[in-house]
């Protein structure tokens, strides 16, 4: 009975049927994606939206359109779609012939009363300048991928709207599964770092993985500084003329789960390497580096750059991890599919076991499971410490250090991102 009445009290559709007349009384707003999907749904809130942006966005649109991210029109798409007051939601685990197809990723336009003031337009502007493919002028409009965003992440995101239909809707919203496999492009920002070298015996070596990296533009990968050591195992590896450069070792697999059906396309060499100049192999001192990619990534749902934050992290935030590394303290073999795990920021306090090797406060920050199973580990270094804000993710920290694996005392330590973003910056910028 819930799910008939559900369904009814769902269908009402506001002119979907009419076209949103271009001329000097209506026009279409800038694209807007709000909410990535997860495997109960997605959803695209006009209330949300407009309260964000309520001089572009009116009170109430003439009209709604959505489109996925490859630019179809939500009523040609394989989703269950339905549109209640303005707001657009895939119910796909609600309905039976659905089941089993995660949501598309979806972003919404309203057809609204046109805007005169200049000013307003301009911004307008801006906004569809970010999220329109400029080349394609056709109906639907192709909508570009932003940074972190990602379709396939589970989020614990929930909406601030109330009522009886929102109360179904929080039920839809699923929770991050920690210390499990990922679900394949989950983290399209992931990045494994190899090694391909000729020992000194002339004979060629492979390191598949030793270190995770993380996208942050479509040429560019942030990483630990300790993850690009002219050294493998702690044994120094000379340069020589098949190696000529730091930059010939490493091998990145940029847009893979498994890491053993890497394809060609998805292997990356590097041009130029970063490593902070203030690095302390010794202490882990900014341990931060960046890689500069021999070719831009393409960005598509598999391979999306994550954003870099505005603001540190804070103690009490439950952030997300992610990587190749072992899956235990004792393993010698890591991962072949990328696994995640959620873990908590913790209070310096949480750190001071730490402090005989010159932690600091200012730029690193210490997280853990609240039970400390959780846990970075071996080959997991150099990767993302993941979090997330109205359905973006943004990289809060680097994996850098810790004592074990989930040893109950002795939390992971990441290098904070935000004390080094000039720094980041001014070498993503660099033309050497």
């Amino acid at each position: 009975m819930l799910f008939v009445y559900f369904i009814f009290f769902l269908t009402t559709i506001n002119g979907q049927d009419t076209i949103c007349e271009l001329n000097d009384t209506w026009s279409w707003t800038p694209w807007f994606n709000f909410h990535t999907p997860n495997s109960k749904g997605e959803y695209e809130l006009h209330t949300a939206i407009r309260n964000q942006h309520p001089t572009i966005v009116c009170a109430e649109p003439r009209i709604v359109s959505a489109v996925n991210q490859i630019g179809i029109d939500m009523n040609q798409t394989n989703d269950m779609i339905i549109i209640r007051s303005y707001d657009i939601f895939c119910i796909n685990n609600y309905v039976a012939k659905y089941q089993g197809k995660t949501c598309d990723d979806y972003s919404v336009r309203y057809c609204c009363p046109k805007i005169i003031n200049s000013t307003v337009n301009k911004i307008r502007d801006m906004f569809i300048e970010s999220n329109i493919d400029p080349s394609i002028s056709n109906q639907p409009k192709q909508v570009q991928l932003k940074c972190g965003r990602s379709p396939r992440a589970t989020t614990s995101e929930s909406s601030t709207e109330l009522g009886f239909f929102m109360s179904i809707l929080d039920a839809m919203l699923s929770k991050i599964i920690n210390g499990v496999e990922a679900r394949p492009k989950s983290w399209p920002w992931l990045v494994s770092i190899g090694v391909r070298y000729r020992g000194t015996t002339g004979v060629w070596q492979n390191r598949t993985h030793i270190c995770g990296g993380t996208l942050i533009d479509p040429t560019h990968v942030l990483t630990a500084g300790h993850c690009l050591e002219q050294k493998i195992d702690d044994r120094f590896v000379p340069l020589t003329s098949t190696n000529p450069s730091l930059e010939s070792f490493f091998i990145l697999r940029i847009g893979v789960h498994d890491i053993r059906l890497t394809q060609s396309n998805e292997l990356y060499r590097a041009r130029r390497i970063f490593v902070h100049e203030k690095f302390t192999s010794s202490t882990f001192e900014n341990d931060i580096a960046i890689i500069r990619l021999d070719r831009a990534v393409p960005l598509t749902e598999s391979s999306t750059p994550i954003c870099l934050p505005t603001s540190n992290v804070v103690a009490g935030k439950q952030v997300t991890v992610a990587g190749w590394g072992t899956v235990s303290e004792t393993a010698r073999v890591h991962s072949n599919v990328l696994r995640q795990a959620n873990v908590n920021v913790l209070p310096t306090t949480n750190c001071r076991v730490y402090t005989d090797i010159h932690y600091d406060a200012t730029k690193q920050v210490c997280a853990a499971a609240l039970d400390w199973s959780k846990d970075t580990c071996a080959g997991d270094s150099g990767g993302p410490l993941m979090s997330q804000e109205n359905g973006i993710w943004s990289i809060g920290g680097i994996t850098s250090y810790g004592y074990g694996c989930s040893k109950r005392g002795f939390p992971g330590v990441y290098t904070r991102t935000v004390p080094y973003l000039t720094w980041i910056k001014q070498r993503m910028l660099s033309q050497d």
